[in-house]
């Protein structure tokens, strides 16, 4: 008789916000991810009853613009359903924001964007983290964000970087948010940058060096995010 195979939702908040690294490994241990854009009018759950984890994605929206886009709301209701059914959920860039949101913790704007490959500095008590133990202290990852948040009360901060201290943080057994983008792919990159250019240009930042960066980086950085999904999934 087959397994029926684990399914991880993932939300979606733009066009090029895709699942990227996170897709492959989940794909590579037969979990199965599936997608939704409440960005494009699709109707948030409020449960996870036909989902074994929950991964939220990036977006050029603010996690505190609920009144411009009222799905963030539902999607904060959703981050506390999953916990409330201890089920593991990871947030990425945005997706960290409406985690530290959804627990009590303010999100708003940073005093700078931070846009590029910078290290991440992993905090000691990581050491004893079942995702983050015996990786590399510190990595040079993908940053592309203008807010920030605190790390909710009860939570433990992971990491941080020079501009923005609070990078990752962990919420009861198997909740992650991260500020960096660590399923980003040099594919993805591409997308993204194309699809920024003005707005990279107008913030100062040179697209093609940015994705020249990650042409660089991303190979180098792929074992240890692939290695982080990875021990994630486990608590599926």
């Amino acid at each position: 008789m087959s397994v029926k195979p684990k399914r991880v939702l993932f939300v979606q908040h733009g066009e090029t916000d895709k699942p990227g690294l996170l897709a492959h490994v989940l794909s590579d241990r037969g979990i199965v991810l599936d997608v939704i854009r409440p960005d494009l009018g699709e109707p948030v759950p409020q449960n996870l009853d036909f989902h074994e984890g929950l991964a939220v994605g990036g977006g050029a929206q603010g996690a505190y613009e609920t009144d411009l886009y009222p799905y963030l709301s539902a999607e904060v209701e959703l981050v506390r359903a999953a916990a409330g059914a201890e089920k593991p959920v990871i947030g990425l860039c945005l997706g960290a924001q409406l985690m530290a949101a959804a627990f009590g913790a303010e999100v708003r704007p940073g005093a700078v964007r931070e846009i590029g490959f910078l290290p991440v500095k992993l905090e000691s008590i990581a050491d004893f983290d079942p995702v983050w133990c015996g990786l590399p202290k510190t990595f040079v990852t993908t940053h592309w964000h203008g807010d920030v948040f605190e790390v909710p009360p009860g939570g433990m901060r992971l990491g941080g970087s020079e501009l923005t201290p609070n990078q990752l943080f962990r919420y009861g057994g198997a909740l992650y948010g991260m500020q960096f983008h660590l399923e980003m792919t040099p594919e993805v990159l591409e997308e993204m940058v194309a699809d920024s250019r003005r707005d990279l240009l107008d913030l100062g930042v040179d697209p093609d060096s940015l994705a020249k960066e990650g042409r660089r980086h991303l190979p180098a950085l792929r074992e240890t995010a692939a290695t982080v999904f990875s021990r994630w999934s486990e608590f599926l």
